[in-house]
């Protein structure tokens, strides 16, 4: 791995302000208060609802499976719990298959218009779990619906980029994400009320299959809806037409000092992308929060029943995952608001910690208790969706934010391919090797994000003591510059 010291030179020796003698550099727009919340406000009604409403949907979709896990599913088409591990599994090969391919596409077609295309193919692909009449058909259709749905985190991240300061970015990703758990209010009251359904036999069809036509064609719905509302560009955004309102937004994103408009593909940003430490750290990060997500988002269900609940309480106990929402905005509004999302990350992933153990150690007796250690071991996400921010806000030149997402997700598939792997059919009910794994992970996770720290608060005192105070640049609009060679770039922490 690359030490912070490699940097010095790509950082010290490159000239910014070399632009195009063609080219002139407009000054950056001063704005006022009002305006800028004009504005905020216009793009936040526009962008986020949408947003939330297809980051919520797609994991419904993708763990719809845990629903249909109590439902039957398993019974229906005789899948055990090993085989059951290989369908949640396959879901994130596909992810991993298709990972840089929707990268690719999003980096070189309009944004809007293919996460559109993805949203609506994956939801018909989620209408196909419906036919699947057995473990082989469940394993195709589950790697398809993991290849198409790869890219939607990327293009939401990109988006977030393109509309929002540096300082405004973390609560927005926060806000998104967290649709990620609110989405399971919805998911589990449906399943319920599905699963009641099935026991009074008022349903035409498994009340399991009903539920994925349901949330696929909710999913095509949003994916066309996404293709009208969600514009390509700020520059092609129906909402920002007014002279007032570009400029505006023009100053706004001055400050973030990185260029998002520029489409060519930079060879020199993706080889920056293996010298850069932090990129490491960010696999790594991606890696370790996603085997606990792997293992508890598929498993959650059965987890709950192995405690004594039955599978029509476990549906409802689901919905109190909601919790995790309310607790990823507040971690990303703290982060922002006090300026270091790294820090405010660290006692979550403790927490998490703390649940696993309380799941392992306590006796079967104590079900209540091993059920809350359940809620909080899913503390890891906020760690996940502050790695996801962090790559938002702090990766310059577009080339290198698109391949640092797609290496981010990469590892993130690899996380949930091997988390649902930990839970074995030796290992029930407990499951204390998969447990074990979760704590294990979320102290390594703690590690991680205080590398991350350590080497962005060292990076921006380097250029502040070399550089002087942080302006923008108005030269940088005008050039893809990655971060590592512009000094005037500095970390959100």
């Amino acid at each position: 791995m690359p030490s912070i010291d490699s940097e010095k030179h790509a950082v010290g020796h490159t000239d910014v302000t070399k632009v195009d003698s063609s080219a002139t550099v407009p000054p950056v727009p001063s704005i006022t208060p009002e305006e800028d919340k004009r504005v905020l406000r216009k793009i936040d009604w526009r962008l986020l609802p949408l947003m939330c409403t297809i980051y919520g949907l797609q994991f419904l979709d993708k763990t719809s499976l845990t629903y249909a896990s109590v439902m039957g599913f398993q019974y229906d088409l005789r899948i055990g719990v090993n085989e059951y591990a290989w369908v949640a599994s396959i879901f994130h090969f596909g992810y991993l298959a298709g990972e840089y391919p929707m990268c690719l596409a999003l980096h070189k077609f309009p944004i809007a218009k293919v996460t559109s295309l993805m949203i609506i193919i994956w939801g018909f692909i989620l209408c196909m779990m419906t036919v699947g009449k057995n473990y082989a058909h469940m394993l195709a259709i589950r790697f398809l619906l993991g290849f198409f749905e790869s890219g939607i985190a990327p293009s939401l991240v990109l988006i977030t980029a393109q509309y929002y300061r540096k300082g405004e970015q973390g609560t927005r990703v926060g806000i998104w994400a967290s649709f990620n758990t609110l989405g399971g209010i919805f998911g589990g009251a449906v399943a319920y009320g599905l699963a009641q359904a099935d026991v009074k036999r008022t349903l035409s069809m498994k009340g399991w299959r009903v539920l994925f036509i349901l949330l696929g064609l909710m999913t095509v719905v949003v994916g066309i809806l996404f293709w009208f509302f969600i514009p390509d560009s700020p520059e092609k955004a129906s909402f920002l037409q007014s002279e007032d309102e570009k400029r505006v937004h023009k100053a706004r994103m001055a400050e973030n000092q990185v260029v998002m408009a520029e489409k060519k593909w930079e060879w020199d940003q993706v080889w920056e992308c293996f010298r850069d430490p932090v990129v490491y750290l960010y696999c790594l990060c991606a890696l370790c929060t996603n085997i606990p997500n792997g293992a508890i988002s598929n498993f959650f269900g059965i987890l709950v029943v192995s405690m004594g609940f039955t599978p029509h309480q476990a549906l409802l106990l689901a919905i109190a995952n909601a919790w995790l929402a309310f607790l990823i905005i507040f971690a990303l509004w703290a982060g922002d608001r006090w300026k270091n999302r790294c820090l405010i990350s660290i006692p979550c992933a403790m927490i998490s910690v703390l649940g696993a153990a309380l799941v392992c150690g306590l006796p079967f007796n104590l079900k209540y208790g091993r059920l809350v250690g359940n809620y909080l071991s899913l503390a890891f996400a906020v760690p996940l969706i502050v790695g996801m921010s962090l790559i938002t806000t702090n990766v310059g030149g577009r080339t290198k934010k698109t391949t640092v997402n797609a290496l981010f997700f990469i590892f993130l598939c690899v996380g949930n391919i091997i988390g649902p792997q930990t839970y074995k059919t030796k290992d029930a009910p407990r499951f204390a090797p998969a447990l074990l794994t979760v704590v294990i992970m979320d102290i390594i996770t703690v590690v991680i994000m205080a590398g991350i720290y350590l080497i962005y608060r060292y990076r921006n005192a380097k250029r502040d003591k070399e550089m002087g105070v942080e302006k923008p640049d108005p030269s940088v609009q005008l050039q893809d510059i990655s971060d590592l060679k512009n000094p005037h770039f500095r970390y959100a922490l």
